[in-house]
């Protein structure tokens, strides 16, 4: 009796806890709209120079940012592998191959001013 106790419980806990990351995943209306929140000042920060798009389809440091930045750039950056992570999910790919596509599309379509990195690993300014 005590074995078959046992038993249930720790089936019971290794269901909860493995449904745990799904139940606090993200959707992504939330993500989206994060990242929309955010939109200006990460625009603003392309403007200054002091981030710029990398070529996996992150933000990257190209200066000294403050710790309120550095956060915001963080929250970003994780929102974005969310999102290739969805991507990748639903057309069969992976995260970073989806990262790499979306960098392409912002490199060829980032406003004058904007820091790119080439996918040589180079940087350079639109």
């Amino acid at each position: 009796m005590m074995k078959r106790s046992l038993a249930t419980i720790l089936s019971i806990l290794v269901l909860v806890v493995g449904l745990a990351p799904v139940a606090d995943a993200d959707t992504p209306a939330q993500i989206k709209a994060r990242m929309a929140k955010r939109l200006g000042q990460i625009v603003a920060l392309k403007q200054k120079g002091s981030v710029g798009e990398n070529n996996l389809g992150y933000l990257s440091p190209r200066g000294a940012l403050s710790g309120s930045e550095s956060a915001m750039v963080n929250a970003e950056n994780a929102d974005r592998r969310s999102v290739y992570q969805i991507i990748a999910g639903k057309t069969n790919s992976s995260a970073t191959t989806v990262g790499k596509t979306r960098a392409a599309s912002i490199r060829s379509s980032a406003p004058g001013g904007t820091w790119v990195q080439l996918p040589d690993g180079s940087w350079k300014k639109v």
